[in-house]
């Protein structure tokens, strides 16, 4: 049985359509598991719920076994780390932090020792009598965390903690923020709208789209297998095409058959992704495995460390569609170059290769 079990959650404000539609995921305990999606599909309303602070329609959250309908939000034991930091300004950084212990009736010593040793662990040793009103935005945001902790919370809820701070602080932030977490083997709830943040601060991602967890697995899992179309349009992804076309049963032959890979997972496919940073070379050489196709370099746009090909595929293959790559620097050799510029050149149509490892498979 997982740790934290959120079981097929209902909500909606209003007459409006709902918000949660059947979202649900487990986690397992000392877990880091990122909620990504845009704005409005739903995330904070999930930590929410989980909190106690809101009801959902229907659904459930089991907690260490335990329902936790009905349960107080003062009894859930567990701690929110909100966007905007949320701390007293009347209070000193000290107080702010030892607030729960206060709540909580925790003893005068065993309070000071806690305080000193959060502070100590969000790097914030010795500010304990500073007024919150002069910190950072990155001081604050330690601070809330530091509060958060301060009473061992069953469950950490993060939402969006990093948004308020400077971007060249966040990449600091983010990393000292999974090292607290893993320090005190916080199982946590982290919500955010940024790839590279989830990326890095989640053993596990779970894409939200549509009201429900459309995709869940680990970050380097997620980005090499999106698996629906959203998940893949969210990261960022190009080269999506549909399926239920004629050109894309065309498509779908030309995949399966010029790179010999069979349907690896594509029976039940609705589109087919061509990563951007697919592998390209020169040539037919029946030696080399891969998609063959014929086309003519649209355009070459050099960027620091990549080059941006655009290449506009002829007939049959896929109908003339243009598919962008971004070849890295590194990987450009001599022979790639030259074909690649005397296309651009003379726009006409030449052999290319695509690797067959740059295809994806994926379902609504």
């Amino acid at each position: 049985m997982a740790y934290l079990e959120v079981t097929n959650l209902w909500k909606s404000f209003g007459d409006t359509e709902s918000v949660l539609q059947g979202l649900g995921f487990a986690q397992e305990r000392g877990e880091i598991l990122c909620l990504l999606g845009a704005s409005g599909c739903g995330k904070t309303t999930v930590l929410q719920i989980l909190a106690g602070l809101m009801q959902a329609d229907s659904g459930r959250v089991r907690l260490g076994g335990r329902d936790q309908d009905g349960i107080p939000v003062h009894a859930r034991r567990i701690g929110y780390v909100f966007q905007d930091h949320v701390l007293f300004p009347h209070l000193s950084v000290r107080r702010n932090v030892e607030y729960g212990l206060r709540m909580l009736k925790w003893p005068s010593r065993q309070r000071g020792r806690r305080v000193h040793e959060m502070l100590e662990l969000v790097d914030l040793a010795g500010y304990g009598e500073r007024p919150v009103r002069g910190l950072s935005g990155g001081e604050s945001q330690r601070v809330a965390l530091a509060r958060s902790l301060a009473p061992a919370p069953d469950l950490l809820l993060l939402d969006e903690p990093l948004s308020s701070v400077d971007q060249r602080l966040r990449g600091d932030l983010v990393a000292q923020l999974r090292s607290v977490l893993e320090t005190q083997s916080i199982t946590a709830v982290h919500v955010t709208h940024d790839l590279e943040e989830a990326y890095f601060m989640g053993d596990r991602v779970a894409f939200v789209h549509g009201g429900r967890v459309n995709r869940v697995d680990a970050p380097s899992a997620l980005v090499a297998n999106p698996a629906t179309v959203a998940c893949a349009r969210y990261l960022g992804m190009g080269n999506i095409f549909a399926l239920d076309t004629p050109a894309g049963k065309r498509l779908r032959e030309w995949a399966t058959s010029s790179a010999g890979t069979g349907e690896r997972g594509g029976t039940n496919a609705t589109h087919l992704l061509i990563r951007p940073r697919t592998v390209l070379q020169p040539g037919h050489g029946d030696a080399r495995p891969g998609l063959r196709c014929s086309g003519t370099v649209a355009s070459l746009r050099p960027k620091v460390n990549e080059v941006q090909v655009e290449l506009r595929l002829a007939q049959p293959d896929l109908e003339g569609a243009t598919i962008r790559l971004d070849l890295a620097r590194t990987g450009i050799r001599r022979e790639l170059q030259t074909a690649l510029e005397a296309s651009a050149r003379e726009q006409g149509a030449r052999p290319w290769i695509l690797g067959s490892e740059g295809i994806a498979w994926l379902s609504e």
